[in-house]
């Protein structure tokens, strides 16, 4: 075979080679205080919708004057995944979830073969679509998101209790009816873990829970949401064994007097050990002479030193997280490794710590 056709053949293949991917295409009206960049995360467990890292990124793009903008990659999954298309707003380049309209993202349901096309606005502070075609799968995610934001709202601020546990179980019946409804799996399965609390609801419907194990095993093939749905079941069942015996087996008020009895002793259980740990750190603080107590410190890293200097002036976590230009639950877990240096277990403890060593 000549050079010629050889080129003939390899030349159209590569093409439409790199042409496939997923691909995300529109126009954003930016207001001034944003910036013209548009980041695209993969989500890769359910838990992680409600979760931000830059670990998450797999593509941006800049955006045009104009507003138009393009992202297209192929480094993803085949199979539907969740992604989280974002902007950034002045210098915070966290995504802020909040129970307010004024957010910088929203999620999709996307997979390889995903070509997508939308047009949205940074009016009031807030990222909101207006158009969106190609996923009728995000479509469905978008719904949901609104009506969930605007029955979250209604939660918020203080409401007399008997108001309160009604809007919250009429939320719950929300969420319901998407997960029985829904024609994808996963736009049922990323409805139901906006349930709060689980274990509660677990408890009332766990009916409900099996069954849409049961379509999941059904319809779709073994991935990481399918797993981390198992896991979630098996710690619900861990849960409702540990509370009181499987429910109406004996009469109804003996499982809640089972239950309410179950929750005393859980509560009188973690008082005790609270007890017992700031008795222990006590001693510990006691036996430890200062030298021990400045090892510990040095063995933080740089930066761990430097959060917890910030901790000591009272900055908060956000704060902290604007000031050294990184993400919130990146400050958090820093936070977390520091308690667990020092052996402490809070912020009170780790300032005492601190300006123990600094006297």
């Amino acid at each position: 075979m000549s050079l010629k056709k050889l080129l003939h053949i390899v030349i159209p293949v590569f093409i439409a080679g790199s042409c496939f991917g997923l691909e995300i295409k529109g126009k954003i009206d930016l207001s001034e205080e944003w910036q013209p960049k548009v980041f695209l995360a993969l989500l890769n467990t359910p838990e992680d919708i409600f979760l931000a890292s830059p670990d998450f990124i797999i593509a941006e793009t800049f955006i045009n004057p104009d507003g138009s903008f393009v992202v297209n990659t192929q480094s993803v999954p085949d199979d539907d995944r969740f992604y989280r298309l974002y902007l950034v707003r002045g210098d915070n380049a966290s995504v802020e979830f909040s129970d307010t309209q004024n957010k910088n993202y929203f999620h999709l349901l996307l997979n390889r073969q995903s070509e997508v096309e939308l047009t949205a606005t940074t009016i009031n502070n807030s990222l909101e679509v207006r158009d969106f075609s190609g996923s009728a799968d995000s479509k469905a995610i978008f719904e949901f998101d609104k009506k969930y934001q605007e029955q979250s709202k209604e939660l918020s601020g203080e409401l007399p209790k008997a108001k309160s546990t009604f809007l919250s179980q009429e939320l719950e019946s929300f969420i319901h009816t998407i997960v029985a409804n829904s024609e994808n799996p996963y736009v049922g399965l990323y409805a139901l873990y906006h349930i709060e609390d689980k274990e509660t609801d677990f408890l009332r419907n766990s009916e409900f829970y099996f069954n849409f194990q049961k379509r999941l095993e059904e319809e779709l093939s073994v991935t990481p949401y399918t797993e981390a749905y198992s896991e979630l079941l098996d710690e619900l069942i861990g849960f409702r064994v540990f509370v009181c015996e499987m429910p109406g087996v004996q009469p109804k008020w003996k499982d809640w007097m089972m239950i309410i009895e179950a929750v005393i002793i859980f509560v009188l259980i973690v008082i005790l050990y609270g007890f017992y740990r700031q008795l222990q750190k006590i001693r510990d603080r006691e036996n430890n002479p200062v030298n021990n107590m400045k090892s510990l410190y040095d063995g933080l890293t740089l930066k761990q030193q430097e959060i917890l200097g910030l901790l000591v002036e009272g900055k908060t976590n956000k704060e902290i997280a604007q000031e050294l230009f990184v993400e919130l639950s990146t400050v958090k877990t820093h936070i977390n490794n520091i308690y667990r240096q020092l052996n402490v277990s809070t912020r009170k403890d780790a300032v005492d710590f601190y300006r123990s060593i600094k006297r």
